[in-house]
């Protein structure tokens, strides 16, 4: 019984020791690894943000119109959520251990969405076109008119 008490009392803090060892190793392991880490956030993003263009935001741009904010909201969770289904479990815990808790990674993703939502060279050239369809050429006889 005392030999079981004391391979238990050994083994519990080897354990221990063990389990920070592995941890710090990670954590090490992602740091140094980072720039490759962000190139996978970053295809899993652009990847996800092909898909919700496609379903939900290039109807908006072709007609150039805002989304309205509720819209949008719900787009950018839609957003969030199909990057960390792309991403999976493993990797959503790497993720979270890299930018310190699961809001702050959340965040980040949403700030790229909607940076590349306010980029949109569809929307932009929509818009553009409208502009300029809307505007009618002046005449020479119109700014002599302007200035009388």
């Amino acid at each position: 019984m005392n030999t079981e008490l004391l391979l238990i009392a050994f083994l519990i803090p080897v354990f221990i020791f063990a389990y920070f060892f592995y941890k710090r190793y990670n954590g090490n392991k992602l740091i140094k690894e980072y720039s490759s880490y962000m190139s996978v956030l970053q295809y899993n993003m652009e990847k996800a943000y092909e898909t919700v263009y496609k379903d939900d935001i290039l109807i908006y741009s072709i007609e150039a119109t805002k989304i309205s904010d509720k819209d949008f909201d719900f787009v950018t969770k839609k957003f969030v959520n199909l990057v960390f289904k792309l991403l999976g479990p493993k990797l959503i815990k790497e993720f979270i251990f890299l930018f310190g808790n699961y809001d702050t990674l959340a965040f980040n993703i949403a700030d790229y969405f909607n940076r590349k939502y306010e980029e949109d060279e569809i929307r932009k050239g929509a818009m553009e076109n409208l502009m300029e369809s809307e505007v009618e050429p002046l005449t020479s006889e119109d700014t002599v008119n302007a200035i009388r």
